[in-house]
């Protein structure tokens, strides 16, 4: 598979700011990601980083809405994260 320069870029902005969240040991969060790629662009004067700045809070956003319709997050007292996710199934195929 032939990724291109922006798609490239994009990963390279996104994991940047991915490092410098993990530096300030505060949580890796969708909200956060956003927080920081939002800051990012606003300090970047670069066009094709602001470009791809904008791409990846894009990617952000729609996996913050997908995240939202697909299932719920709970966090248990031992701060262990359990996802269920929305199946559409009808109950016709279950077996127990």
């Amino acid at each position: 598979m032939n990724r291109s320069d922006e798609e490239r870029l994009t990963d390279i902005v996104m994991g940047d700011a991915v490092l410098q969240l993990l530096q300030k040991a505060g949580p890796i969060t969708n909200s956060a990601l956003l927080d920081k790629l939002r800051f990012m662009a606003s300090m970047e004067s670069n066009s094709t980083r602001q470009k791809a700045l904008q791409r990846a809070m894009a990617e952000v956003m729609n996996n913050m809405q997908s995240s939202n319709t697909e299932g719920v997050t709970i966090k248990d007292t031992n701060n262990v994260t359990h996802i269920f996710r929305n199946r559409d199934n009808t109950g016709k195929d279950t077996q127990h």
